[in-house]
């Protein structure tokens, strides 16, 4: 029974991601020049980073960030699922760079219960993928035998508020491979 729930926590989002699409997606490609100057000056973002995610690489609340490469990719958490028993738990949320991308995590806490407060706790149990609407692939996703963990920085049951962190190795839609890396998060599993 926990095997069913699981994998319906793990394929809701998809399906639910799946049937959203729009037109634009800048993730596969360099990212156009942005006008930060209001009067078409140059562009003073540094490579691979849009406009929307300078200074979002720190733990705010319904908000996710990583790296991949030199790349550097945000957004928001907008729907977070938890286990009906508390052992695993969902978040997504799009890209604030790209409204056709986003981020899924889904995470088995092996053992441990989200009904007490809970610090530095690991698991390997986490599937990863970050999705592109316009093409009919993901972007990157985590596979069995790839080393991909989430960090727990800390739970606290009171307020059901979680920040944590997350790296690992994830696939490419053409079969390479590459490291996310200092991916961040903060949400309230209710």
């Amino acid at each position: 029974m926990p095997r069913i729930r699981l994998s319906a926590l793990l394929v809701l989002p998809i399906v639910l991601l799946a049937s959203c699409a729009k037109e634009y997606s800048y993730e596969r490609m360099e990212i156009p020049p942005t006008d930060t100057t209001g009067g078409g000056g140059n562009n003073t973002n540094p490579p691979g980073i849009c406009a929307a995610c300078i200074g979002n690489d720190s733990q705010v609340e319904n908000r996710w960030s990583l790296h991949v490469g030199n790349m550097f990719y945000c957004g928001i958490i907008d729907t977070v699922i938890a286990a009906p028993e508390r052992s695993g738990f969902t978040f997504f949320g799009p890209s604030a760079c790209s409204a056709d991308s986003g981020m899924v995590i889904t995470v088995y806490l092996n053992g441990q219960r989200l009904n007490h407060d809970l610090t530095n706790y690991t698991t390997d149990k986490v599937g990863f993928y970050y999705y592109d609407n316009v093409t009919p692939s993901y972007m990157l996703i985590t596979q069995g035998g790839q080393p991909f963990r989430l960090t727990i920085d800390s739970y606290e049951e009171s307020s059901q508020m979680m920040r944590g962190q997350f790296s690992g190795h994830a696939v490419t839609a053409n079969g390479g491979s590459m490291y996310v890396s200092d991916g961040k998060f903060k949400v309230k599993v209710r």
